[in-house]
């Protein structure tokens, strides 16, 4: 692929970043007990958020709160987007509430999350669920009785010639698929994107998938396992691949060693992970107020709560490099 075609996204050190722009972690007006996988949307120059968020101790989740900022810092609450209350008690969606995004498309806010009934299976995979609204704070219609696909972290990407994808993870491994007319359903059957250890060797659980279209190429950034964890990105001159990644487009990493704790894992199996490292997930890189970029992404220490972390971002042509500002 040519060089032309890629981008830099250059990420400032904290000190070097503007404190309007980043002071992380991110707590303000965001869930006292955590938020991961959060997602951002800059709609009618406000910026809006939905995330996974941790409930109090003994409590179960609500639903997905809508959370709004005019400074990417201080948020607050807007609305309770769809409340467990709602959903009846046979539902195969009634709990989770993981991993919710909200995209604007076509006039009509799609809001995606993962769900399941923890009465039935409380352990089984989350399966997508998809609801839409004419405003961004509701009311939300669910428009999939029946779950789209089993996986997690379900995203959407409209193409430039209008036709949406959909990309999400399942068992360490990242699938695609065209979106229906109706934006309710998949098109054709999912096909894999990427598994582990199909670029590098030592990857052990691929995670967390978010794509973007820049000058004809697109980037499917995303997290991995490996004794720790760090961000990555791949491209391909196609929405569903084949895609293609280098050493240096690792974006940044989390080692075990950089974790505030003397615990240490052991991985005498392949797939085994649970090490006590400081966790990175989810990243977002979107543009907000004066078309600037930011990445979004979460954080947290094993056995903490979670919390919401954003940088600044330069794009220019070249390669992708960062510093990312964890506190």
């Amino acid at each position: 692929m040519k060089n032309n075609l890629l981008f830099y996204v250059l990420f400032g050190i904290a000190l070097l970043i503007p404190k309007a722009y980043s002071d992380n972690p991110i707590r303000n007006g965001l869930p006292e007990y955590g938020i991961r996988d959060c997602h951002i949307l800059y709609d009618k120059h406000s910026y809006f958020l939905v995330g996974t968020e941790i409930a109090p101790p003994g409590e179960e989740k609500k639903g997905i709160t809508l959370y709004a900022s005019s400074d990417l810092k201080k948020w607050r609450k807007q609305a309770l987007l769809i409340s467990r209350d709602s959903i009846p008690v046979d539902s195969r969606f009634r709990d989770g509430w993981d991993s919710p995004e909200l995209h604007h498309i076509r006039g009509r806010y799609i809001l995606s999350f993962g769900g399941r009934n923890n009465s039935v299976n409380p352990y089984s995979p989350t399966e997508i669920v998809l609801a839409v609204s004419e405003s961004i704070r509701g009311p939300y219609r669910i428009v999939t009785p029946e779950p789209i696909v089993k996986g997690n972290r379900f995203t959407l990407m409209e193409d430039t010639d209008g036709q949406v994808y959909a990309y999400w993870e399942l068992d360490g491994s990242l699938y695609g698929a065209p979106m229906n007319e109706n934006l309710d359903g998949l098109a054709r059957e999912p096909q894999m994107l990427l598994a582990p250890r199909q670029l590098r060797a030592d990857d052990r659980f691929l995670d967390a998938p978010s794509v973007l279209k820049l000058a004809g190429t697109y980037y499917l950034f995303y997290t991995v396992f490996k004794g720790g964890y760090y961000a990555a990105y791949a491209t391909s001159d196609s929405p569903l691949g084949a895609w293609s990644s280098r050493q240096s487009d690792i974006l940044f990493y989390r080692s075990e060693d950089q974790a505030p704790t003397q615990l240490r894992g052991t991985y005498a199996a392949p797939l085994t992970f649970a090490p006590p490292c400081e966790i990175i997930g989810n990243i977002q890189l979107f543009r907000g107020k004066g078309k600037r970029w930011y990445i979004a992404y979460h954080s947290e220490d094993k056995y903490a709560e979670p919390f919401l972390c954003i940088d600044s971002a330069t794009v220019v042509p070249g390669e992708i490099k960062c510093n990312i500002s964890l506190p």
